[in-house]
């Protein structure tokens, strides 16, 4: 039946006007706008004008959102970052298209990239040197336009063009050759480069930089350091500044106060991010004494919520000799000040959702489950405890929907499951009604490929002939054929108020949510005489946690009934550490604290734990605490570990709609549902009485 439906959307398709644009005055069709549009900006990009293709790849993709090559724009603007000597806009446009298009076929490449901004190694590509890994200073390039890697034999020919070239142009010109070639180089090849060039070489400073930035961002600061002093020494060009800020992050990195802890946070900048940070002052106000008057001392640094800013504020607070950072809290600067902490040696407890932080480093830790730990989660429990094997999803059209739907739909399959039905809206969507009747086969195309809804609409069609009296007859006779339903469940990935206005839709299209409802069900059974019902259990995320879902004023109430989601904090939470943290928050600030004053105040309390009990004298040791913590932390989000990755281990909050309430329960115990069942007898037939519910 889907598959004539498809069918059926091609052929309307297919007799679409075609979509046109005005391209330098011309109206052409909208593909062919994108296409000279995108072969501009390549154009920009092989003659070496890496900022300006940069530009132009932005412009594709704000004119040219629905093209076909859209998705390859991404990934070619971030590819012209790196060549402009932008890394952290170009780490920001990968973060983005990793996170927000999971989908795309330049997530492979994207990740690759990202990986050598990072300095982490790439799998595939081989010539390092031992110890050093691919990447440091952010100017990798893709293998997409110059493949890395040669052996280093493009490299060495750089590097002679430079040698050999006389003063002047010709000699600069062959210098910005050899910076482009050095930037796409791997480590190991720069190893040997720098081995082999004579120190008075025109081309050995340029190449001891980029092996001292590599060397920094690894963790080596002796050697980084010592050829840092030897660029400086031997060198007259611009290096000289790099070298310098080379030494400045190392003696940056070897003050170090015990009892100092540093806090990166959005002061200023977006209202919105400035209200995040004070909610995270709030909760950490609980645990350290923000006024300097306890022995553990806090510094407070502004990130303005940029990357750029985020970065620089680590590198102030390690240079004031911060032990260890909290913060920051945001999905674009956390990627870049975990970063930068790596490279400084600084351990840092990151707030930030952006996946992949603490694959920057082993300095690099997380208090803050991710979206995607939360799908992987449900689904492993639908899967295996609630026994559910099929699964519709209902996603918005939001970076936030892609997300949770990709990873929900990877661990189903992961767990041998099977996604039945998908359909996706547009976020201010108010009317769900023809997305639903797609999920069940309840369209008028559907409807049309039913045999006996064809006899019957005939048979009205001829015996009917009063218009008004014909159209209500129609009317009842599809409002009689029963929904297809084959799945089990149904994953929504969006927020209450959206949820208000889904679940009754759903209800309306004769689909039983409320299968832990004995009494309902009985009814249910006898109005439509059927013992073999199929309940589909409703599925949701922390957006679910909200009091406006179950506000019996809104009408939705019953309509989520035995509905199961997750949370990363419950202040409703029976739990001993959670509770205490609650009182004592409303008890301070008159209000109920959520789930980013939670994690902020527990990780608060796991540096000030560190610092109590096991008084690390230098950076390595605060973050071998932080690596090795055998005893949990009692927090407020739950009893917190880390694990190999440095991603906080913390059970979630799982959560039930219970009559109108929200309720917690224990996921390892009973489910507080029936586990989910096809029916065990023929659903009723398309002449049988509807369902109601």
């Amino acid at each position: 039946m889907r598959a004539l439906r498809v069918v059926a959307v091609a052929l309307v398709l297919s007799c679409t006007p075609k979509r046109t644009v005005v391209v330098d005055g011309r109206t052409v069709a909208y593909e062919d706008g994108a296409l000279q549009k995108f072969t501009r900006a390549k154009s920009l990009f092989t003659a070496g004008q890496f900022e300006t293709a940069a530009s132009a790849y932005a412009d594709f993709l704000e004119e040219f959102a629905d093209s076909d090559l859209t998705e390859e724009a991404r990934f070619r603007r971030a590819q012209a970052l790196v060549k402009a000597g932008q890394p952290q806009q170009a780490q920001s446009a990968l973060q983005d298209l990793l996170e927000h298009h999971p989908g795309s076929p330049f997530k492979r490449q994207a990740a690759a990239e990202l990986a050598r901004l990072q300095g982490r190694p790439v799998e595939g590509e081989t010539g390092t040197a031992a110890g050093v890994e691919p990447g440091g200073n952010g100017s990798q390039t893709s293998a997409a336009y110059e493949p890395p890697g040669d052996g280093g034999a493009g490299l060495r020919a750089a590097a002679k063009a430079v040698e050999s070239a006389s003063e002047g142009a010709d000699r600069e010109a062959r210098l910005q050759e050899y910076g482009v070639v050095l930037e796409s180089a791997l480590a190991g090849e720069v190893v040997k480069l720098v081995a082999e060039l004579d120190k008075r070489s025109a081309a050995w400073a340029p190449a001891a930089l980029k092996l001292a930035r590599i060397q920094l961002h690894t963790g080596d600061r002796a050697h980084a350091s010592e050829l840092a002093a030897d660029i400086l020494a031997n060198s007259s060009g611009a290096e000289l500044n790099g070298a310098r800020e080379v030494q400045r992050s190392i003696n940056a990195a070897a003050q170090v106060k015990p009892l100092l802890i540093g806090i990166a946070l959005p002061l200023s900048g977006e209202p919105v991010m400035k209200g995040f940070s004070d909610q995270v002052l709030n909760a950490v106000a609980l645990v350290l004494d923000l006024q300097g008057r306890g022995a553990v001392q806090v510094e407070v640094k502004d990130t303005r919520g940029e990357p750029d800013a985020a970065a620089e504020a680590v590198e102030e607070l390690a240079r004031d000799g911060a032990i260890a950072i909290l913060g920051p809290i945001g999905f674009a600067e956390g990627p870049a000040a975990a970063a930068r902490a790596q490279q400084l040696g600084v351990p840092m407890i990151s707030l930030s959702r952006a996946e992949g932080i603490t694959a920057m480093g082993s300095y690099v830790f997380r208090d803050m489950p991710t979206s995607s730990a939360q799908a992987k989660a449900l689904a492993d429990y639908a899967s295996k405890k609630l026994g559910a094997k099929t699964f519709g999803i209902l996603q918005p059209d939001s970076s936030y929907g892609d997300e949770l739907a990709k990873d929900f739909w990877d661990a189903l399959d992961a767990n041998g499951s099977e996604v039945r039905a998908f359909e996706h809206y547009p976020v201010r969507t108010t009317t769900f009604k023809p997305f639903i009747q797609r999920m069940v086969g309840r369209t008028a195309f559907d409807l049309s490929a039913r045999r006996e809804f064809l006899a019957d609409a005939e048979k009205i069609a001829s015996d009917i002939k009063d218009p008004y009296r014909r159209r209500k007859a129609m009317a009842q006779l599809k409002s009689q054929q029963a929904p297809i339903v084959d799945f089990d469940a149904l994953f929504i990935p969006d927020g209450a108020r959206t949820i208000r206005l889904i679940a009754p839709a759903v209800a309306a299209e004769d689909v039983i949510t409320s299968g832990c409802d004995t009494k309902e069900i009985e009814v249910i059974k006898k109005t439509t005489r059927n013992d073999a019902l199929r309940t589909v259990q409703l599925l949701g995320t922390s957006l679910w946690d909200s009091s406006d879902l179950v506000d019996e004023r809104a009408g939705a109430a019953r309509y989520v009934q035995c509905s199961i989601f997750v949370d990363v904090f419950f202040p409703q939470s029976d739990r001993p550490a959670t509770r205490k943290f609650v009182e004592q928050f409303d008890s301070t600030y008159h209000r109920v604290p959520g789930f980013l004053e939670a994690h902020a105040h527990d990780a608060a309390g796991i540096l000030r734990r560190a610092i109590e009990e096991k008084h690390p004298g230098s950076r390595e040791q605060m973050r071998d605490v932080l690596a090795s913590m055998t005893k949990a932390y009692e927090g407020a989000a739950g009893d917190t570990t880390f694990d190999k990755d440095r991603e906080a281990k913390k059970a979630f909050f799982w959560l039930w709609i219970n009559r109108g309430n929200i309720q917690e329960f224990d996921p390892e115990g009973n489910p507080p549902v029936p586990p989910t069942a096809a029916p065990t007898a023929a659903a009723p037939g398309p002449t049988d009485a509807k369902p109601a519910h």
